[in-house]
């Protein structure tokens, strides 16, 4: 063996990089051994090699990902600093969020009267998904929310559930949802539609219900745990997400009923929120 030849052992000793890290790095490219044993596989680094090494373990333990690793050693091997800039105010900016995620928790624990409920709708943060396209049915309305909502869910559910719909073999296949259309919150005069996803052959007789198909992409989502009643501040908190990190909204706002009032108790109902995103497109950089 060369005398620049180090051993896997002994230079993951050096660098303070397992052996499983140091094989990791091989094959992503990071850090590749000068020399690899072709009978034994054993694997061997040199002198020149543990700066970029010691630089890995470095960047690791400030929490960049690999992708970012590669990045910021190749702008440092060519002197591009404006990257070494962004990735570092990048990193910095995602420290000081889970600074505040983790001090958000610790209030919440230090809080004498906190309940399990409590923290689950302090910590249930919104995520962004991709929905398919449904085919649904729907029944539109105007006027206050829960009282629409109150008026045109049961006349949806008795259409759905009518005898020659039954014979049909007509299928629900998701929740029940309310689909909301103003670009606005209103008092008095809200535009919504309370719908349904279904599979099979339907019979309208009502000719203020509509089949047709809600088209799917990405949303941003947010599980709400506990009666309709505090759903508006539920809808202002997604709201205000979506405003904070630039989300455009690409569609109708969708309110899906996740599990039965007619079965669950008011505390333990689940309500998912639902904002069509353009990801493309930003009102702000961020």
């Amino acid at each position: 063996m060369a005398g620049d030849q180090i051993p896997i052992g002994r230079f993951s000793l050096i660098t303070r990089l397992s052996q499983k890290a140091l094989r990791f790095y091989d094959e992503r490219g990071l850090l590749v051994p000068q020399v690899k044993d072709l009978c034994t596989g054993y694997r061997y680094y040199t002198m020149a090699q543990i700066s970029r090494g010691v630089s890995i373990k470095t960047l690791c333990t400030l929490g960049f990902s690999p992708a970012e690793i590669g990045d910021l050693l190749s702008a440092k091997e060519g002197h591009d600093t404006e990257i070494i800039r962004t990735l570092f105010a990048r990193r910095r900016q995602e420290i000081r969020s889970e600074v505040s995620r983790l001090q958000q928790i610790e209030a919440i624990l230090a809080d004498e009267d906190a309940s399990l409920e409590l923290i689950y709708m302090s910590l249930n943060e919104p995520l962004v998904k991709e929905i398919p396209p449904q085919r649904i049915v729907g029944k539109k309305g105007t006027g206050p929310y829960g009282e629409t909502i109150s008026r045109l869910m049961p006349a949806l559910c008795d259409q759905i559930f009518s005898e020659e719909n039954q014979r049909n073999n007509l299928k629900v296949t998701g929740p029940f949802m309310t689909l909301y259309h103003d670009n606005e919150y209103r008092e008095k005069d809200a535009t919504m539609e309370c719908a349904a996803p279904i599979t099979g052959r339907i019979v309208l007789t009502d000719p203020d219900m509509e089949v047709r198909t809600l088209p799917g992409g990405k949303c941003l989502s947010l599980i709400h745990k506990g009666t309709y009643a505090n759903l508006q501040a539920a809808w202002s908190r997604i709201g205000a997400y979506a405003e904070e990190k630039g989300f455009v909204t690409s569609g109708i706002c969708r309110e899906m009923y996740l599990t039965d009032p007619n079965v669950v108790a008011e505390s333990e109902l689940l309500t998912e929120l639902q904002i069509p995103i353009d990801m493309d497109v930003s009102r702000q950089q961020h």
